[in-house]
């Protein structure tokens, strides 16, 4: 299989080069023709090596032809890595704003595209040797493809804050976000509901979902307590249709939780393990909700035993652990807590988790 798919990607080539194409652009019409069948996954693990190996020697080869930068050629590809940024911004944030995604998934796209590709290279690559274009500009074009290639490395890890900075900035200029927008309105729908999901992830999902199964006369009547806060308007579109209320916002940001006004809450849960937060964690949230709703009783999410006894010190009335709870068992809990505490439960999961002795615990 591999012997054949590279001897057509030659063969394609070579039909491309003698009909006065690039070899290059004869090489793509081979990949596209191998994704056609049902075998290109395996083709694609084989050769990933020899990719690898072959893009290695192009871009060493192509270094090797770049003169010493001047300063005119930095300058410039610092001007032209500034104008890729910034063009991000204006053509993708505008598109996903418009289609209603709100702040935060409008601008961290743009965050995460401010680089230039390298598949950009090739193509100069091409335009050289048809001399479309001289090699002062491939050098710039490889200046910016480095100067991007490292500050996106720092942008993507640091797009949760740098949306949040953004965000802000676009609300001073009067732009609204999906919380805004809803004005007024947004306050009748959730009045009353004492059951605040700080969040809506997978663990949320099956929970919301064990209760719709269990429903009696069509509808279980905890789903009618139950306030979602999250940031996901996809999220938002089903979870209305199911008539579930729901509140646009961001969890890490205490204020976000004061606005949705949470503080005659019965129970706060947070269903997101640590590594999937951004700008918070459980123990945060723990706190937050502590401070915000005091006589709520509050479970948070922690991935491992130890972490799990470290929230139930600090004040955690239940702790979900997803590789030792299932949905079915935390939504009977839930349900059964509501009703008669949470001291008995509270007391046995300390105990369990206690006579754990995991390796990794």
């Amino acid at each position: 299989m591999l012997i054949g798919s590279l001897a057509w990607c030659f063969i394609v080539s070579a039909g491309a080069d003698a009909a006065g194409l690039s070899r290059e652009m004869g090489a793509l019409v081979a990949g596209v023709s191998i994704s056609t069948f049902p075998y290109n996954l395996d083709v694609v693990a084989k050769v990933v090596s020899i990719r690898d190996f072959f893009v290695t020697l192009f871009f060493v080869a192509l270094g090797m032809q770049i003169p010493m930068p001047t300063m005119e050629v930095i300058e410039i590809a610092l001007v032209a890595s500034a104008f890729l940024v910034a063009s991000r911004f204006v053509v993708v944030f505008p598109i996903l704003r418009w289609l209603g995604l709100g702040h935060r998934t409008s601008l961290l796209p743009a965050i995460n595209l401010a680089q230039m590709s390298e598949f950009a290279m090739v193509i100069a690559s091409i335009g050289v040797g048809y001399q479309h274009i001289d090699q002062k500009a491939v050098s710039i074009l490889i200046f910016v493809f480095a100067i991007t290639s490292v500050a996106s490395t720092y942008l993507i890890g640091y797009s949760h804050p740098i949306q949040q900075a953004l965000g802000g900035w676009l609300r001073k200029l009067g732009l609204k976000d999906l919380d805004e927008a809803d004005g007024e309105a947004a306050t009748p729908a959730h009045a009353g509901k004492d059951v605040v999901l700080l969040g809506f992830f997978v663990e949320a999902s099956a929970l919301v979902h064990e209760y719709e199964l269990g429903a009696v006369d069509g509808r279980h009547p905890l789903l009618d307590r139950v306030l979602v806060i999250d940031f996901n308007p996809q999220v938002h579109g089903v979870l209305k249709r199911r008539g579930i209320a729901c509140l646009y916002g961001d969890i890490s940001h205490m204020e976000t939780l004061h606005h949705a006004d949470i503080h005659g809450a019965t129970l706060v849960l947070s269903t997101i393990p640590d590594t999937m937060l951004k700008g918070t964690d459980n123990m945060r949230l723990l706190m937050h909700a502590r401070r915000l709703c005091p006589h709520a009783k509050v479970i948070v999410t922690a991935n491992g035993s130890a972490a799990a006894l470290g929230m139930y010190e600090a004040g955690a009335d239940y702790v979900f652990v997803p590789r030792l709870h299932s949905a079915s068992q935390m939504a009977e809990i839930v349900a059964r807590a509501l009703q008669q505490g949470f001291d008995e439960v509270r007391d046995e999961h300390i105990a369990q988790l206690r006579r754990r002795d995991e390796v990794l615990g």
